[in-house]
C-alpha cells in the first residue's frame, strides 16, 4: 500500500514542478527573450505567482477527479491520453475564464497563458510516457502465491495486464509445498505471500508463514490483496463474516448525515437548473417521439424498499422498460434520447428522488424489484447492496461505464458496489 501512494505522492508533486517550472519558462521567454526587460520580468513574477496558484490547485482537483492520479490508470494506451488531453484542455478553459471574469487577478495574460497551457500540456504528454514505465519498475514487489483458485488465475491475468502496479509473481504454489517456497525465496527473494486459505484456520500454514514474516516478508489473505489492487471485492472467497468485520451502521452515521445534506444541496442546485431547461426537454421529446415526457418505474431501494424511480424518456414510446436482461438496442432509442443519454441530461430528474431521501448521488443504480429478486437467487450477497441509498453514480460506474446486463457483468457490478 505505501509503495501505492509513494507513485502517486510522486506524480502529484512531479505535476505541481512541472506546472511552476513552465510557468516560469513562460515569463522568460516573454520579458527576457522577446522583450529583453529584465525589470519587468522581475516585477511580473510575482503578480503571476498567486493567480497561477490558485490556477494549479485547481488544475490538480481536475486531474484527480478524472483518474490521472489513479494508478490502475497509469498505462501507455490511447484511452489515458485521451482523457489527459480532454481534462487539460477543461482545465485550459477554466484558467481563461478565471482570468477574464475574476477582476481580483489583476492580470490578464494572453500570450504568457498561450505560452504555459501550450508547454505545460507538450511536457505533461511527454512526462506521463515516461511515468507510466517507471511505475511498473520502481519499487516493485515479487510474490507468490500460495493456492491456485478461480481468484489467484484471476488476479495473475489482472497483474499480468497492468505492470504499472509493480508486482512481479515468481510463483503460484501449494500451501504445503514448503521446499519449492524456500528454493523461491533463496532465488526472487520475494517481499509478499498472498495465501488462498485463511492461515489463521491453520496452524501450520501460520507456523509456515510466520517464518517469513520473520524475515521481512508481507503476509496477506487473498481477499484482502484482491480488493487492494483491484478495487474490487471478490465475491466467490467472502464469507457472512466479512460483512459483520466491515460494515458498521453506528460508524457511518456522521457520514450519512453530512451525505445527506450535500445531497439536499445538490438537488435543489440541479433542479433549479432541470426547471430551467425543461420546457425545451418537453417540447424535444414531443417532436422527437410523442407521448409521455418521463420514465417512471418501481426500483428498489435502501433496505428493500420501492420507490418510483424518474428520468426524462429517451426510449421509443412502445419499448420503454420492456426488456430486463439486456441494453436497449440502437433504433429503440429517440434521436433526441440518444443526445439525453450521451449528456446524462435524461438522469436529471432523479434530483426529486434525491430530495425525497430515495436516492444519493453516489450509490449502486437502483434495478428493478423482479431484477433484484432474480439476481439475488443466482448471486451471493446481491442483496447485500441494499445496505445503503441507490445512486446516479457509483464505484461500479466510475470504472467499467460501459457494463452491460450480463451475469458476468452484473457479477463484477456487485464486487464494486460492495
Amino acid at each position: 500500500m505505501w509503495r501505492k501512494k509513494t507513485k502517486i505522492f510522486l506524480l502529484i508533486l512531479s505535476d505541481i514542478f512541472i506546472f511552476y517550472l513552465v510557468l516560469g519558462i513562460a515569463l522568460v521567454i516573454r520579458y527576457v527573450i522577446i522583450n529583453r526587460d529584465l525589470a519587468t520580468f522581475y516585477s511580473s513574477a510575482p503578480l503571476h505567482f498567486i493567480p497561477f496558484t490558485i490556477i494549479f490547485f485547481i488544475w490538480l482537483i481536475t486531474f484527480w477527479a478524472a483518474g490521472l492520479y489513479d494508478i490502475n490508470k497509469l498505462r501507455n494506451e490511447e484511452l489515458f491520453y485521451k482523457t489527459l488531453i480532454i481534462t487539460f484542455l477543461i482545465n485550459a478553459v477554466l484558467a481563461i475564464s478565471l482570468f477574464y471574469f475574476i477582476p481580483y487577478f489583476i492580470i490578464t495574460p494572453k500570450f504568457n497563458l498561450f505560452v504555459d497551457l501550450a508547454l505545460t500540456l507538450v511536457i505533461l504528454y511527454f512526462w506521463r510516457q515516461y511515468f507510466n514505465r517507471w511505475a511498473g519498475r520502481a519499487f516493485g514487489v515479487n510474490m507468490v502465491f500460495l493456492g491456485a483458485s478461480q481468484e489467484i488465475m484471476e488476479l495473475k491475468e489482472f497483474l499480468n495486464n497492468n505492470h504499472q502496479l509493480g508486482y512481479q509473481i515468481v510463483g503460484i504454489l501449494a500451501p504445503d509445498n514448503v521446499s519449492e517456497l524456500e528454493n523461491l525465496w533463496q532465488t526472487k527473494k520475494f517481499s509478499l505471500i498472498v495465501s488462498a486459505e485463511q492461515f489463521d484456520h491453520s496452524q501450520k500454514l501460520a507456523f509456515l508463514l510466520f517464518q517469513y514474516f520473520k524475515r521481512g516478508v508481507t503476509i496477506s489473505d487473498l481477499d484482502k490483496f484482491y480488493e487492494n489492487v483491484t478495487n474490487r471485492v471478490p465475491i466467490s472467497i467472502i464469507r457472512e463474516v466479512w460483512f459483520l468485520e466491515n460494515i458498521s451502521e453506528i460508524e457511518r452515521g456522521i457520514y450519512e448525515t453530512v451525505k445527506r445534506i450535500l445531497d439536499i444541496i445538490g438537488s435543489v442546485i440541479l433542479g433549479i437548473i432541470t426547471l430551467v431547461i425543461l420546457p425545451f426537454v418537453v417540447l424535444a421529446i414531443e417532436i422527437s417521439d410523442p407521448g409521455p415526457i418521463f420514465f417512471r418505474r418501481q426500483r428498489i431501494g435502501k433496505d428493500g424498499k420501492i420507490f418510483i424511480l424518474t428520468k426524462f424518456r429517451s426510449l421509443a414510446r412502445d419499448k420503454s422498460g420492456r426488456h430486463e436482461l439486456r441494453k436497449p438496442y440502437e433504433e429503440e432509442i429517440t434521436i433526441f434520447g440518444k443526445f439525453l443519454r450521451k449528456t446524462h441530461i435524461d438522469e436529471l430528474p432523479q434530483v426529486w428522488n434525491i430530495l425525497m431521501g430515495q436516492m444519493s448521488f453516489i450509490g449502486p443504480r437502483p434495478e428493478k424489484p423482479e431484477l433484484v429478486k432474480k439476481l439475488s437467487e443466482e448471486i451471493p450477497f446481491y442483496e447485500m447492496r441494499n445496505l445503503v441509498k441507490p445512486g446516479i453514480a457509483g464505484w461500479a460506474q466510475l470504472h467499467n461505464p460501459s457494463a452491460g446486463p450480463t451475469f458476468k457483468e452484473t457479477l463484477e457490478k456487485l464486487q464494486y458496489d460492495l
